[in-house]
């Protein structure tokens, strides 16, 4: 596990996501990559894999409830603003795909989400330790 430790991973939620990711077998994504467009800056990612145009994003509900999190905003001004941004990543090209601790939960849930996304697995997953073991317990 320490070979996939990275300083980029900004959340607990973040780290679980990358060590299922590689656990499945899908690709290692980019961590916090920044992206703009003609207006300006729109986001850092959580995951991005370039070569397939798509943009992960790990929320937990904090992001939404947690006043600190919400900087003075009200819980629709964040979910409107991240309609916003999502909606200017997407005029780009991309493809955003969302998942939160109950996705950690059922490993294959993120494989297909990601897999219908246009992330290509790397190889099957091991046979080893059951992916289920990294859920939230």
């Amino acid at each position: 596990m320490l070979a996939l430790a990275d300083v980029a991973a900004e959340s607990v939620g973040e780290s679980r996501s990358r060590a299922l990711m590689h656990v499945l077998g899908l690709p290692a994504p980019v961590l916090q990559y920044v992206i703009q467009d003609h207006e300006g800056f729109i986001a850092r990612t959580d995951f991005f894999w370039p070569d397939a145009r798509v943009i992960g994003e790990f929320d937990g509900d904090a992001k939404y409830l947690d006043d600190v999190l919400l900087a003075g905003r009200s819980t629709q001004e964040a979910i409107l603003a991240e309609k916003k941004r999502e909606d200017r990543l997407r005029a780009l090209g991309y493809n955003v795909v969302r998942w939160d601790w109950k996705t950690l939960s059922t490993p294959d849930v993120l494989r297909q989400r990601l897999i219908a996304a246009g992330i290509q697995p790397q190889k099957s997953p091991p046979r080893g330790p059951d992916p289920h073991a990294l859920r939230e317990e």
